[in-house]
Parts: structure tokens; sequence; C-alpha cells
């Protein structure tokens, strides 16, 4: 069996790593998408003080901010291509 090229292993450990951390990156969404859905239904409910219920809503919005953030940052991981080898 021949030899694989450097090349080759080097695009084959790039598509390991951005596997891993597209999962990375997946798993942080759900969880911030999950707790922006309980902070968002919690402040909803007026259940607490007025003051807490704006902290609660101020979080919700900076957390929807982040999944967008996140939601960006799949993307582009997503086409992501290996870098030019240096010099």
């Amino acid at each position: 069996m021949k030899p694989r090229s450097k090349t080759c292993r080097d695009r084959d450990l790039f598509d390991i790593d951005r596997g891993v951390l597209l999962g990375q990156v997946n798993a942080l969404r759900r969880t911030v998408r999950n707790a922006l859905t309980e902070l968002g239904m919690i402040a909803a409910e007026n259940v607490f003080a007025r003051p807490l219920t704006a902290k609660l809503k101020q979080n919700a919005l900076a957390l929807k901010r982040m999944a967008a953030r996140l939601d960006a940052l799949t993307k582009v991981l997503a086409h992501a291509k290996l870098a030019a080898a240096r010099k």
C-alpha cells in the first residue's frame, strides 16, 4: 500500500479538527438557545419583581445575540478551507 502524501494527511487532520470544532459550536448553540428559551419564558411570566424581570429579559437578549454569532460561526466553519502551506 502506498503511503499517503503530507497533503492528504493534512487534509484528513483538518477535516477531523473542523468536525470536532463544529460539534462543540453546535453543542454550545443548543445550550445557548435552551437558556434563551427558558429565560424568555420565565421573564414573560412576570413572577419576579420588575427589576429582576428586566434583568432576565436583558440577559435573554444577550443570549439571542450570542446565538446569532454562533450561527454565523457555524456557517463560516462549514465552509472553511485548509490554509495554504506556510513557508
